[in-house]
């Protein structure tokens, strides 16, 4: 029966991780030669694991990186039991550091999702649908208050009258008589600038 194996190659300097051959032996070379569907199907499987290529042969290929014989006879020798023991209780101990990595994870987005639940000022039942939801209410209301400040600003512009700088929303300008219908306000007195300021100084 095929056998699938990873071969990993030297690592260049442009790669972002190790490269490494797809490696598949014990394979029977007539049906091999004659399933060139099969070759198509395991050369583009190859290529979306990132593989660099994808090595059929008939016999039996040993990687020396993937021989745990020796690490599990060591292991069998240092509790006394048998390699099949053995080979049991490292898979055991393996299962056992996935179960709490996975409960470790677990825990950590608990935390998070209970930091973001707390900070949108909602209850902790709700679900990360939520949590998506108030995130796209939110930024909708900020690009929203953004515009409307930006409209006021366009409204308050400068604008030179008789040789000083005014508010023109505040100093109620004319463009066409260049002439004011209030009080002529400084442009750096004006109340409605200073009070975005102040607004946008503290968000």
């Amino acid at each position: 029966m095929a056998r699938l194996q990873i071969l990993e190659l030297p690592e260049g300097s442009g790669d972002d991780r190790p490269p490494f051959v797809l490696v598949i032996d014990e394979w029977d070379i007539d049906s091999l030669d004659v399933s060139n569907m099969l070759n198509d199907y395991w050369d583009a499987f190859g290529q979306k694991i990132g593989a660099r290529g994808v090595l059929f042969v008939d016999r039996t290929i040993d990687i020396p990186a993937n021989d745990t014989t020796t690490y599990l006879q060591q292991a069998a020798e240092e509790t006394g039991a048998t390699i099949g023991e053995a080979v049991r209780a490292v898979t055991a101990r393996h299962l056992a550091e996935e179960r709490t990595d996975i409960a470790r994870d677990r825990d950590r987005l608990a935390s998070h999702k209970a930091a973001l639940l707390d900070a949108l000022g909602m209850d902790r039942t709700r679900d990360w649908d939520d949590i998506g939801n108030a995130a796209v209410g939110l930024r909708k209301q900020r690009d929203e208050q953004g515009e409307a400040i930006e409209r006021v600003r366009r409204l308050h512009q400068p604008v030179e009258h008789r040789g000083q700088t005014i508010c023109w929303a505040c100093s109620d300008y004319d463009f066409a008589g260049r002439t004011t219908d209030s009080a002529p306000v400084a442009y750096e007195q004006c109340g409605t600038l200073r009070a975005l300021d102040v607004q946008q100084g503290q968000t």
